[in-house]
């Protein structure tokens, strides 16, 4: 069962209110709640026909604290699919493929794998892909609302996919389909948002998946 955490406000006063709260509740998230709710939520991808069609999955490695998407990169990499996670460079995220041996990666200071560097994938490689990509996030809400952890990262890398390449469908055989992942907890009535946050079309929790508007 989830842990037992206080309902979210109506509303948040802004976003620092806002991560606070996301932060207290991620921290009361047993390590035992963690494998059940991650694994439970992890197949709501899986048996999405958007992952199952993809050919790349760009997949976030987890901080301690946050859903882990272990069961989804295995499951992946099973597959046949290229996987490629973010890391770091020049203040902005670059993904770089994982192989079989990403569990052994190096771990950074906040406990999070990071993937080797080299050449990252570039947004022109996306076109005629068919990427499914994992979007980490404090909180969610039901019009696609993402409250990320303030850097502006996978908005900026967000915003420059959609406008190169748009939602959904992306050249002649490819598409991008990006969709929020996180515990059923951290879904809320209202997400505080700028005009220069993205929003995420889908949302997958342990509890079901659901699109945006809906």
């Amino acid at each position: 069962m989830p842990p037992a955490e206080p309902s979210p406000p109506g509303s948040f006063p802004g976003k620092a209110e806002a991560r606070a709260w996301a932060r207290a509740l991620l921290r009361g998230v047993s390590p035992g709640d963690r494998i059940v709710l991650s694994l439970a939520a992890a197949d709501r991808i899986l048996y999405m026909e958007a992952f199952r069609e993809s050919s790349l999955v760009l997949a976030f490695l987890s901080m301690p604290s946050e859903i882990d998407t272990s069961a989804v990169i295995r499951a992946a990499l099973r597959a046949g699919k290229a996987v490629a996670a973010p890391r770091i460079e020049g203040g902005e995220i670059a993904f770089a493929y994982l192989d079989e041996s990403w569990e052994s990666l190096p771990r950074d200071s906040l406990g999070i794998p990071t993937p080797p560097a080299g050449e990252p994938i570039a947004l022109e490689d996306l076109r005629r892909r068919k990427v499914f990509a994992l979007i980490p996030g404090l909180l969610f809400d039901r019009t696609g609302g993402r409250l990320g952890r303030g850097k502006g990262y996978y908005d900026r890398f967000l915003a420059s996919v959609l406008a190169t390449l748009g939602t959904g469908t992306a050249g002649e055989s490819g598409f991008f389909v990006p969709c929020g992942f996180c515990y059923e907890t951290q879904v809320v009535p209202l997400v505080p948002v700028t005009e220069r946050d993205v929003r995420v079309p889908l949302v997958a929790t342990e509890s079901g998946l659901f699109r945006a508007g809906r």
